[in-house]
């Protein structure tokens, strides 16, 4: 019955973890020596049990109410090694925050196990706030476990806790190094591929690759050699440019709120899209590609800034991460380069550049509002499910390019 109210209550539980019910959580992060759990108590709940006014105003707990706040957390939470041994626990970090509209006590434990135990195997001990309200219930999720493979931002319930069901069996089973990273992979290839916004981007940047500028006009086609430079150039760059915020927001904390970097990736395709119209910045494309590149990593560091509790796993959920958005992009690349290099020397390619510039200038300019005001419009909706369909759009301009080639060389055949 425990375990179906549990499931239950994820079910209906917001992606921000509102709580629609006055339920705790435990949100475990699993390292290779510890695990980090947060706590997030109903303050109400926890004022009734405890009988101790609590403060209201959001923010830190400090001075004496903070001592027999992390005092009555270390009597009523405990992990326990399958020998009977205890953990060591720390109070890390205690505040008053709002979540759904009711303010909560977030609590941070660093939890350690003793020597020669194993840190993916224990028991759960809770009683906080359910020795005294017995309706109260709490969740104990897994956020982050790095050698299970588990990095999504989607935390998977383990089980749940009530009153006289105090005690939670953990066992993560062994893990390794090889399933985080390959699951860093997989989730930079699904990242990307779903965010359409930083491939239109460097779809926007891909379009005037192959031409040169003459003025304030794009001209004829520079070549094979010179094509594939720059095309080479635009990928590189953009990739250390994300690689560098991805890697400050991991490990360095760089973080800006996300809707003025979604609006800033938007701004970026609107001026890439107005270049493929006509030149803003011939020939320093990779420079703007690395700088706008800047502003689409802060976007993936918030994903990926949590993932690992060492160093050494955050280096490796970075690097399996970025392999995965590279695998995406070069695959782009790939599927985009037909159509540009049999295109590119013909008339035809401006009515191909032109209406990409057109496409995407609309996308942004939709997203732009959209992420602007904090409100879907249809516009918006509309070419996101249309950018859904983009390898099958790709997949009939490379033949409708073939199919312009063929002819243009037979007409010149026949003459």
């Amino acid at each position: 019955m425990v375990r179906f109210l549990a499931l239950l209550f994820a079910l209906l539980a917001t992606p921000a973890f509102a709580h629609l019910t006055p339920n705790s959580e435990v949100r475990l992060d699993f390292g290779p020596t510890r695990v980090i759990a947060e706590l997030v108590i109903p303050l109400g709940e926890l004022g009734y049990a405890t009988g101790r006014p609590l403060p209201a105003a959001t923010g830190p707990v400090t001075g004496a109410t903070r001592a027999w706040l992390a005092a009555y957390l270390a009597r009523n939470v405990a992990t326990i090694a399958a020998d009977g041994r205890r953990w060591a626990l720390d109070v890390d970090r205690l505040a008053i925050v709002e979540e759904g509209g009711s303010p909560d006590l977030r609590a941070t434990l660093a939890l350690t196990p003793p020597p020669g135990a194993d840190v993916r195997r224990f028991d759960l001990a809770y009683s906080a706030v359910i020795h005294r309200v017995p309706n109260h219930f709490v969740l104990v999720l897994v956020r982050t476990d790095y050698a299970a493979g588990q990095l999504s931002d989607r935390p998977r319930l383990l089980g749940g806790l009530q009153a006289g069901n105090e005690r939670l069996r953990i066992d993560r089973g062994p893990g390794s190094a090889w399933r985080g990273f390959r699951s860093a992979i997989g989730l930079g290839m699904h990242h990307i591929a779903e965010g359409h916004d930083h491939l239109l981007f460097l779809i926007a940047l891909l379009l005037p690759a192959p031409l040169i500028a003459r003025g304030r006009r794009w001209g004829g086609y520079k070549g094979l050699r010179p094509t594939a430079r720059a095309l080479l150039g635009i990928v590189t760059a953009f990739t250390i440019g994300h690689s560098i915020t991805l890697i400050g927001g991991a490990f360095l904390g760089w973080q800006l709120p996300s809707r003025p970097v979604e609006i800033g990736i938007a701004l970026s395709i609107l001026i890439s899209a107005v270049h493929a119209w006509r030149p803003l910045f011939a020939g320093r494309e990779a420079l703007v590609a690395g700088g706008f590149g800047l502003v689409h990593g802060l976007a993936f560091a918030t994903l990926i800034g949590h993932f690992g509790l060492d160093p050494w796993q955050k280096a490796q959920s970075i690097l399996g991460f970025n392999l995965g958005i590279e695998l995406v992009q070069l695959l782009v690349v790939a599927a985009s380069l037909p159509a540009l290099l049999l295109l590119a020397p013909t008339p035809a390619y401006a009515w191909l550049r032109r209406g990409g510039a057109l496409l995407a200038g609309v996308a942004a300019a939709a997203w732009t509002v959209e992420r602007g005001l904090g409100a879907d419009n249809a516009l918006g909706r509309a070419i996101d499910t249309g950018l859904g369909q983009a390898p099958w759009l790709l997949a009939a301009v490379t033949l409708a390019a073939a199919v312009i080639v063929l002819l243009a060389r037979k007409k010149r055949g026949a003459a």
